[in-house]
């Protein structure tokens, strides 16, 4: 049998797969993972990891205008402490890498909007540059500088987390290195902004569902640990048995992206 498809009948096909609208809401902590605001330069293989200030900014003002409450590390580290519940609009807005473009662009939008962030900082690369990167893909950018972090946290408005000393992949390394990685890193943001680094996130998303490298996290004193997987995860958690997942945001996204990835934890396909 032949089946002939119309021109609305594909239209409808391909934005089902462009948004995944179809999909039933699903609940469970949000946190939003961004990395750099800002324009990418020319070339760039990265561009994903861009979201301009002016998305950024509507992004935000959605959240909101739609009544969502931002939280801080602090918030979280509260909540499970006290084993009470988190406001019913929650959201984390997370940031990986620690540049300075999270200092020159999107935190005056956080303090305008009156929302709350937090960064994962590499800590070897605070003032100095993103050397992680190959520079065939994207030219090397800067990093925040420890005065920009600090005023950042000084104001109320962002908290801070670790991404390890040099951004490595923790499954390519020996166990015992990778271990020094995630409690070195712990204990001198500690001792750089005077508060207790609660949470981690792991660079690439590697060694999140390792057991034997996720083991070394908590060992290594972090209450909370997130992957770059994506999707929701179920709230209270379950801190033994699986890390924080997360909703990625491309440079592409739009809000109503933003809005089925809230809702359903994902809003495309591919």
């Amino acid at each position: 049998m032949e089946i002939i498809l119309t021109v609305p009948t594909l239209l409808i096909l391909a934005l089902s797969a462009r948004w995944t609208w179809w999909r039933p809401k699903t609940g469970g902590l949000k946190v939003l993972c961004y990395h750099k605001i800002g324009t990418p330069p020319p070339g760039s293989k990265l561009r994903d990891l861009w979201v301009s200030p002016k998305k950024f900014r509507s992004q935000v003002k959605f959240l909101m205008d739609k009544g969502y409450k931002t939280l801080l590390f602090s918030d979280l580290l509260q909540a499970y402490r006290e084993n009470t519940p988190l406001p019913e609009k929650s959201v984390l807005i997370t940031f990986d890498d620690g540049y300075e473009n999270n200092y020159t662009h999107a935190w005056p939008i956080l303090r305008e909007l009156d929302a709350k962030g937090n960064i994962f900082v590499v800590f070897n690369t605070i003032g100095r540059a993103n050397l992680w990167h190959n520079p065939a893909s994207e030219p090397w950018i800067n990093m925040a500088t420890l005065s920009q972090l600090k005023e950042m946290q000084e104001s109320g408005v962002v908290e801070f987390g670790s991404h390890t000393m040099s951004h490595p992949r923790l499954c390519a390394l020996t166990l015992e290195d990778a271990a020094c990685e995630m409690a070195e890193s712990k204990r001198q943001l500690e001792a750089a902004f005077n508060k207790e680094i609660c949470a981690f996130a792991y660079p690439y998303g590697d060694g999140a569902y390792a057991p034997e490298v996720r083991a070394k996290a908590l060992a290594a004193g972090y209450t909370f640990d997130f992957s770059f997987r994506q999707g929701k995860t179920p709230w209270p958690w379950e801190r033994s048995l699986r890390p924080l997942d997360r909703l990625f945001i491309r440079g592409t996204d739009n809000n109503w992206d933003l809005r089925l990835q809230l809702g359903s934890g994902d809003s495309r396909l591919f």
